[in-house]
């Protein structure tokens, strides 16, 4: 029994239970790791020697900036192939343009031939055209025919005149059947010529196209733009390509500008060979390590030259137990997670899960949670240790009231609760981890119960007075 006097005395004060949309929370270990869409080892496509170094530990680069400068003898014999391919295809186009005039000036004199147009004014037609040999050759057998044809006929005459033998006659008929069949062949020949001479030029060309593709398709595994822009071929060599020429050892020396405008070197303008490709930025981001290269040094496409990674993002790696699965399991992407790190103990980040994990380590028998979080000052460092809060929907209501309400006596946890104008029972509740100013009760409360939030302290000393003297 405790009076409403005695109450106001010790300043009790009571709040009601309350149930409210609140998330389950649930606490795993985790890590910072980089965001790995936004991470790269950056290796090179071709085997070769390091001809400059352009960027540095630390150094923030845009997408495109140049790292470095790499000699191979396999991207130069690349680009020359290009070159050569490029020059046969152009000789290819020049000869199927020429091929293709020619079948269709050859087609038109076919066709004013059989139409019986004189010599001169197909001469005159075709004064400015390219037919090649095919007009020498049958205009002469036209000409030829076309007199064969006025001999028969002027013959033909003097035979009904009796003024030539019969074997005369049949001699002059002989050589117009002749010029005849000699003529019709030639154009039946002529034109079949015409026409497999532009279907072959054009089929060339389009091998060297094809010869062209390949060879700009070899350059692009190498990492270079076979159009030429990066960089630029000029007479066999990379025009308005910075490189290096060290003067002493050691990496300081590069001749190349780099990117930020941290300077490793004196700038000399000169041409690069052939066989210089660039190593370029893939993406905004900051060098995170460098192997040790300097000009001079060879290296293959097993080299990890640089690693990168953009920052402005970091994911968070948490370790979930399975006996938290039940938990887990209603969290999916887009859930939120809430994590602090030791670095930072006055503040708290966020983040949105993008996996829950569906593999259990065998060993920790845990599954990895992956979630995204912004970076934008940089305070999360890849590999730092976190404690992360994962936040899933309950199922139903839950039930919270003011975190002070909550007294502990050993590993018991527990509340008064007012049952009366002057009575106060002690009971135990389950309570998760308390969040601010309230507290979710898992079991041992239910909504509408009226709990004490203040003088719950001289309550228990009175409780504990009573306890002793029997009452």
């Amino acid at each position: 029994m405790f009076s409403e006097e005695q109450q106001k005395i010790v300043g009790l004060r009571t709040a009601r239970v309350t149930a409210g949309t609140v998330p389950h929370v649930l606490s795993a270990p985790g890590q910072v790791a980089p965001n790995e869409s936004q991470y790269a080892y950056i290796t090179p496509r071709a085997a070769g020697v390091v001809r400059s170094v352009n960027a540095h530990i630390g150094q923030f680069v845009h997408a495109g900036d140049l790292l470095a400068t790499i000699d191979s003898p396999v991207v130069g014999e690349a680009r020359l192939e290009l070159y050569t391919r490029v020059q046969e295809l152009e000789i290819a186009k020049a000869q199927a343009d020429w091929e293709e005039m020619v079948y269709r000036n050859t087609q038109e004199l076919i066709e004013l031939l059989r139409k019986g147009e004189s010599p001169e004014a197909i001469q005159n037609r075709f004064a400015e055209r390219a037919v090649g040999d095919d007009r020498e050759r049958l205009l002469t057998a036209y000409a030829q025919y076309r007199l064969a044809i006025a001999t028969v006929e002027r013959n033909r005459e003097l035979n009904s005149q009796k003024l030539i033998t019969p074997k005369q006659f049949q001699e002059v008929t002989a050589g117009y059947e002749v010029a005849q069949a000699t003529y019709q062949s030639l154009m039946d020949q002529t034109g079949f010529e015409a026409k497999l001479a532009n279907t072959r030029a054009r089929q060339a060309k389009r091998q060297a196209e094809t010869a062209v593709r390949t060879a700009e398709e070899r350059l692009r595994i190498f990492g270079v733009k076979p159009d030429g822009s990066e960089p630029e071929l000029v007479g066999g060599k990379v025009a308005g390509l910075k490189v290096d020429e060290p003067e002493a050892k050691g990496e300081n020396q590069a001749a190349a500008k780099p990117v930020g405008g941290r300077p490793e070197a004196a700038t000399n303008e000169t041409e690069a060979p052939v066989s210089t490709y660039s190593i370029r930025a893939p993406f905004d981001g900051t060098i995170l390590d460098r192997e040790m290269i300097v000009p001079g040094v060879a290296v293959d496409i097993t080299h990890r030259i640089f690693t990168m990674a953009n920052l402005s993002s970091v994911w968070i790696e948490a370790s979930v137990h399975e006996g938290d699965f039940d938990l887990l399991a209603s969290s999916h992407e887009g859930s939120e997670i809430r994590f602090r790190s030791p670095a930072y103990l006055d503040r708290e980040f966020e983040g949105t899960v993008i996996y829950s994990g569906d593999l259990v380590d065998e060993k920790s028998r845990s599954i990895k949670l992956l979630a995204k979080a912004l970076n934008p000052d940089r305070l999360l460092k890849p590999g730092m240790f976190v404690e992360v809060e994962i936040l899933s929907p309950r199922k139903k209501a839950a039930v919270q009231i003011p975190s002070s309400a909550l007294l502990n006596e050993g590993d018991r946890t527990y509340v008064f609760v007012k049952t009366g104008p002057d009575r106060f029972v002690r009971r135990d509740v389950d309570a998760e981890a308390p969040r601010g100013d309230l507290v979710t009760i898992r079991r041992g409360l239910d909504k509408g119960d009226e709990v004490v939030v203040e003088g719950e302290f001289k309550l228990k000393a009175l409780s504990v007075q009573l306890a002793s003297a029997g009452h």
